[in-house]
């Protein structure tokens, strides 16, 4: 009742809670400092709540313990992954399981922040998430199958990644170049939707609307001779020209960045598959293009319309087959077993971490929230209060004095 009518955190409520702070290594003055005795108060650096969070991420001892549990999982790796490697030879799943439980628990309960449960947890959630993938390379080796595309495109396709990605940046932002010369265009000419046009389709018909708009504005001008119609007109040539460059300009980027993400998930293909099954691939659907055209009458409207699609897919693969030897070579050829080895584990590695990484953070979010529950019990008195209420009524009594509603 104290700390709540003057002020202050009763002590003993800190002291219940050392355990979980020496979790982390952590001592609570980082929080508090002595009020008076018996009881402590949040240091003045931690003027607002959200200083709490910054306070813990920064603290040097929790910064080194969470790192030792990351030191300790590639040590544990180092010979975990070797054990993978063993199942192809024969080695039993539920010996390799037993055996890499048993190691993982005992290096990461002495660090103090995981229990024998948590420990555990760690690794029967992440087992969960692989036990496909290691049944995989019992049965078929270490297949590129069990390689994500971002995996691949990390190793070998960044550059191309990266190109798609600035192309992407730059469609949205000659997309919102659009928008605005739609908005600056509709304000100039004191435009105004017409009944139909719904908020829901305003953004996605703004540019078209604008346009049509501003052409009817032209031709209506189309036969005036005196100086402010030609001038007026000219207004509007300039408007309806300005939004047409920057559609022009966005379509360019689309059919770049198209044509980029075409190729780079035909590099994707080649090096998942290699040349010969590429070519036999492309050549099966060369072959199955020709039999559907061979079923259709170009004098059927419809089939017109068909037989034009299939001749357009047929080119695309042609032109396909004729550059896949290139291409292959370009990219430094078909994944290597090895390498498909030496991704999967890199998976399977990245897979552990994130699972330690989320107990970790569920860890530290508890003791955030442990300091945050103390600050909603204690920051504000009821001294505190009290003063900011009468500051408030004296204020008020002082404006209504003025006003004359006071004596």
């Amino acid at each position: 009742m104290q700390a709540h009518l003057i002020g202050g955190i009763p002590q003993a409520e800190v002291v219940a809670k050392q355990r979980e702070f020496d979790k982390f290594g952590m001592a609570p003055d980082i929080f508090f400092e002595p009020l008076r005795p018996n009881y402590v108060a949040f240091r003045a650096a931690l003027d607002a709540k959200p200083a709490i969070k910054a306070t813990l991420e920064a603290d040097t001892n929790l910064q080194a313990k969470l790192a030792a549990h990351h030191t300790t999982l590639e040590q544990w790796w180092q010979v975990a992954q070797h054990d993978f490697a063993q199942l192809r030879e024969g080695r039993k799943l539920p010996e390799v399981r037993s055996e890499l439980l048993a190691t993982l628990k005992a290096k990461l309960q002495p660090l103090g922040v995981l229990d024998e449960f948590k420990s555990a947890g760690v690794f029967v959630n992440w087992w969960q998430a692989i036990r496909f993938d290691l049944k995989t390379v019992i049965s078929t080796g270490w297949h590129h199958t069990l390689i994500p595309d971002s995996t691949l495109i990390a190793e070998y396709f960044q550059n191309e990644a990266d190109e798609i990605e600035a192309l992407e940046g730059g469609i949205n932002e000659a997309q919102g170049e659009l928008t605005e010369a739609a908005e600056v265009a509709a304000e100039s000419v004191n435009y105004e939707a017409e009944e139909g046009e719904g908020e829901e389709n305003e953004a996605k018909l703004t540019a078209a609307t604008i346009k049509k708009y501003l052409k009817t504005l032209i031709d209506d001008l189309a036969d005036a001779n005196t100086d402010s119609a030609i001038k007026e007109r000219k207004q509007y040539e300039e408007l309806y020209d300005g939004i047409t460059a920057i559609e022009k300009r966005i379509k360019v980027h689309k059919a770049v960045f198209k044509t980029k993400q075409d190729e780079l998930e035909l590099k994707l293909w080649l090096k998942r598959i290699g040349g010969m099954d590429a070519k036999a691939e492309t050549n099966k659907l060369i072959v199955q293009a020709n039999t559907a055209m061979k079923a259709l009458n170009p004098a059927v409207k419809e089939d017109k319309k068909k037989l034009t699609a299939l001749e357009k897919d047929k080119a695309a693969l042609q032109m396909r087959l004729a550059r896949i030897d290139d291409l292959l070579a370009a990219i430094g050829g078909q994944i290597s077993e090895q390498d498909a080895k030496r991704l999967i584990l890199k998976k399977l590695h990245d897979l552990a971490n994130k699972e330690l990484l989320r107990y970790l953070n569920a860890e530290k979010r508890a003791l955030l929230a442990l300091v945050e529950n103390l600050w909603d019990k204690y920051a504000v008195s009821n001294q505190l209060l009290e003063a900011e209420r009468e500051k408030s009524l004296n204020s008020l009594n002082g404006f209504l004095a003025k006003l004359g509603y006071l004596g």
